[in-house]
């Protein structure tokens, strides 16, 4: 009861799921997310952003939010990414505890109560980690790069693999939409904005249709990017590198120049060394150089202020109140 004797409304739970070739899941998500929470938090949305999907995404989307007013259809213009499309969703959700899931049904929605309960006044995220290191060799060496950036960026040990599943509190979300950057990389923000948090241990199931959109390569570009975002540990990196080719340079130098006055050696030819050590000192040069470029690209791109997605329908949203000026 409140204290003017009201029953208490139950909390809002938005739950986040980016939608990309995954029409075939979505009956099924939308029905086991329905059976487990149902119960304990009926007063729920589910949140399905279609970024730019292929296949006939929209379309089921259609059909649920017909169906079931809880259903919430945001469909994006074109492909703009999974974080720009988990974006869209938490610009949308209005919930109290907010959930973030894939749509593949890898993770479990019977999970969901477990993540929510999780969240009280000494908690505000509940992580999950995959339980023994699953998934396949690739799979591995990434989220080994991921773990490995996390705890880089956090400054504190990250438990291996950590996943998209996790439940958190508005406090959170409206920290996390107080950084409006466009390169916005929400796994490693939500480490980086800190908060109370814990780690449940919760299996994923294999993925039932089709292959993931998440090769090695994209995995190793988006750990990359983490890098880039959060730290300036690439920059430092080949600071170091010029600094050992520096003292290598001056050793072979005084290796030289002593065998020479010392020992009256005759100055070595040494071509074949000396373009070896061109060639490094150049390669050291253009990749440091490219590393600069990339950070300075990434400025433009955050001085040009363009929009992480443009909507073009929604689906049993209310219409946002006219803003004053």
């Amino acid at each position: 009861m409140t204290d003017a004797g009201r029953p208490a409304v139950p909390p809002i739970v938005s739950i986040i799921a980016p939608v990309y070739r995954n029409a075939p899941s979505l009956h099924e998500l939308a029905t086991r997310i329905a059976d487990a929470v149902a119960g304990t938090w009926p007063n729920y949305e589910l949140l399905l952003v279609d970024d730019g999907s292929p296949d006939n995404a929209w379309s089921v989307i259609q059909e649920l939010a017909a169906a079931d007013a809880r259903v919430k259809g945001i469909r994006l213009s074109r492909n703009f990414g999974q974080h720009p499309a988990i974006a869209a969703g938490f610009d949308a959700a209005r919930g109290d505890r907010i959930v973030l899931m894939d749509a593949d049904l890898q993770d479990r929605p019977e999970e969901l109560p477990r993540l929510l309960a999780g969240l009280n006044n000494e908690v505000d995220i509940v992580y999950t980690i995959k339980p023994n290191a699953e998934g396949g060799g690739t799979e591995q060496i990434t989220s080994r790069i991921f773990h490995a950036v996390f705890s880089h960026v956090t400054r504190s040990r990250v438990p291996y693999g950590i996943g998209t599943y996790r439940a958190f509190t508005r406090k959170v979300l409206d920290g996390l939409l107080t950084y409006p950057e466009y390169n916005v990389l929400f796994g490693p923000l939500m480490f980086y904005v800190g908060y109370r948090s814990i780690f449940l241990e919760v299996a994923r199931d294999e993925r039932k249709h089709g292959p993931s959109s998440y090769s090695f390569w994209k995995r190793l570009s988006l750990a990359l990017r983490s890098l880039a975002s959060y730290t300036d540990l690439p920059n430092r990196i080949f600071f170091a590198a010029g600094l050992t080719v520096l003292a290598l340079t001056l050793l072979y130098s005084a290796t030289v120049i002593i065998q020479c006055v010392v020992l009256g050696a005759g100055l070595p030819s040494g071509l074949t060394l000396l373009a070896l050590l061109i060639l490094f000192s150049l390669a050291v040069m253009l990749i440091g150089l490219g590393i600069i470029g990339s950070y300075i690209f990434r400025v433009y791109q955050e001085v040009l202020r363009r929009p992480r997605y443009l909507v073009t329908q929604t689906l049993n949203l209310a219409p946002e109140p006219p803003r004053t000026a």
